[in-house]
């Protein structure tokens, strides 16, 4: 579709020529995981610890993408941008059968318009990705009235690889097999339904098999994953993310964990994770008044059209919004749930009633077009707007590229030792091995922490000052902390060497220095 097209051709400019390193934000998950795992398995190698929560789906793609000579970011951008355009068409084509093309057009004007996805579309990471194939996996099953056995298969090997993925794809296969069997095709004899199911089902275990075999493999148990953790935040967090995931005290270790140490929480955060993840879908992820419209369209849906096709759609995505619940709430994860909200919004435009009312009227003005764009216009400006605010930590500006001078002085001088910092990105740029910095109370804490991560530099920017009280005096005029020597110094960042002794200090080498006096600054902390 031409609108899909001119979507593309706009973000992909905007994402080529203006987001040249990724945020702090959740692009920090590439630099800290997907890239890393990327360019190990260019090189035909696993490094296990990369998919602690995630499988192999993403970065064995970003791998075969950068092969066009590509750099791994660049790969990512391009695979970002390809995900939206499919996974637009992909939405358009479902909604068309459930609405007609002139709502499915509605809807789709919706979806390119919800920040959300304008975000997904230029950051680089699992988000678009996931939708896309998600999605597509889907309209394979729903798009057309009698899907054939080519699109069955297919559409197992996508939620295969969507699994493979993010682990909560795992929702295909259920919401596949009760659709083949209960909802689609009851005319055909169940014996052929069965087949049909069969047919995902082996599909989807194609796709997945592999990745469960390397798992296995390597730790033992195909399923091995740490999404417990992001339970376990959900449950006993309390907000603070830093002591949850930094600290020493942290006594969830797997999933039984966070459910028998308190039973009745778990329970209680639960039911109450429902509410909230509902209420701020309704007014965060479709921004007001698209919620209202929404409500509304579900229970016209419930009341009036409880057809089948209806039925499996909302399967898919009432299970989709089932597995996030028990993780805390973030908008990004229910990029999903965007299509189908949209479709109940627009329906309430096709309600007999409404179209009785606006009869006379429409055949002088179109009163239900105006009303739409009435109501998204506001909202679609504020989107774009937003996402070009510099005061928006995941703006498409946005990155620190105040620290690309300390990475060009790394990338020359280092020859891959570990670079400890708070964020991944200057080791991710400068092929240095990355080792987060935890919750520390001193510099010699700090330097302790270093010699056990082999780190033979530390990065001192505006992420580390801002979040970790340690690292004050080492942004100090001068600055001799034991254990470490300034090698670098510019306006954005410092570079300390690892020191064998912790209480030895050394004065700075004539390394050269941007900053007023050869003092860099200490810089805002980011968020």
């Amino acid at each position: 579709m031409a609108l899909i097209l001119l979507y593309g051709i706009y973000w992909g400019i905007r994402a080529f020529t203006v987001h040249l390193l990724g945020n702090y934000a959740v692009e920090t998950d590439f630099y800290w995981k997907y890239g890393p795992a990327a360019a190990a398995l260019k090189e035909g190698r696993v490094l296990i610890e990369h998919f602690d929560s995630k499988g192999w789906g993403y970065p064995l793609v970003v791998a075969g993408v950068s092969r066009l000579g590509l750099d791994l970011f660049r790969a990512g951008q391009i695979i970002a941008l390809l995900s939206a355009c499919v996974g637009s068409f992909c939405v358009f084509r479902i909604h068309r059968r459930l609405l007609g093309s002139a709502l499915a057009l509605l809807s789709l004007l919706l979806l390119l318009s919800n920040y959300t996805f304008l975000s997904s579309t230029y950051e680089v990471g699992t988000d678009m990705f996931f939708f896309a194939i998600l999605t597509a996996s889907i309209a394979l099953l729903l798009g057309p009235a009698h899907p054939g056995w080519r699109a069955i298969a297919a559409s197992g090997l996508l939620a295969g690889w969507a699994f493979t993925t993010r682990y909560n794809g795992l929702l295909l296969l259920p919401a596949s097999v009760i659709a083949l069997l209960r909802l689609l095709d009851r005319e055909r004899p169940f014996g052929m339904r069965l087949r049909r199911a069969a047919l995902w089902t082996a599909g989807f275990l194609v796709a997945a098999a592999p990745w469960l075999y390397v798992n296995w493999a390597h730790t033992g148990n195909p399923l091995t994953n740490s999404n417990y953790t992001n339970v376990g935040f959900a449950v006993f967090g309390e907000g603070n993310w830093e002591r949850f995931f930094y600290g020493s005290d942290r006594k969830i270790h797997s999933l039984a964990d966070v459910i028998l140490l308190d039973p009745a929480r778990f329970a209680r955060v639960m039911l109450t994770n429902v509410v909230i993840h509902l209420k701020r879908n309704l007014t965060e992820l479709m921004p007001l008044p698209w919620g209202i419209f929404t409500v509304a369209g579900l229970l016209l849906v419930a009341l009036r059209w409880r057809t089948r096709l209806w039925g499996a759609y909302l399967l898919f995505g009432g299970l989709y919004f089932i597995s996030l619940v028990p993780v805390f709430y973030g908008t990004r994860f229910g990029l999903p749930m965007i299509p189908f909200y949209a479709s109940l919004a627009v329906a309430v435009f096709q309600w007999e009633k409404v179209a009785s009312w606006v009869s006379g009227m429409e055949r002088r003005f179109p009163v239900r077009i105006f009303v739409f764009l009435l109501s998204w216009v506001p909202g679609a400006l504020s989107a774009y707007a937003f996402a070009d605010d510099l005061r928006n930590p995941e703006s498409i500006q946005a990155g620190p590229y105040e620290t690309l001078e300390a990475a060009a002085y790394l990338r020359e001088h280092a020859r891959g030792e570990t670079l400890l910092a708070r964020k991944p990105h200057v080791a991710f740029v400068s092929g240095l091995r990355f080792a987060p910095i935890p919750q520390v109370d001193s510099p010699q804490a700090l330097h302790e922490t270093a010699r056990q991560a082999h780190a033979r530099y530390l990065l001192v920017s505006g992420a580390e000052v801002g979040l970790r009280a340690a690292l004050r005096p080492f942004a100090e005029p001068d600055a001799r902390i034991p254990g470490f020597r300034r090698v670098f110094e510019s306006q954005g960042a410092l570079v300390y060497e690892v020191l064998p002794d912790s209480s030895a200090t050394a004065p700075a080498p004539g390394a050269p220095s941007e900053s007023p006096g050869g003092v860099a600054p200490a810089p805002r902390p980011r968020p």
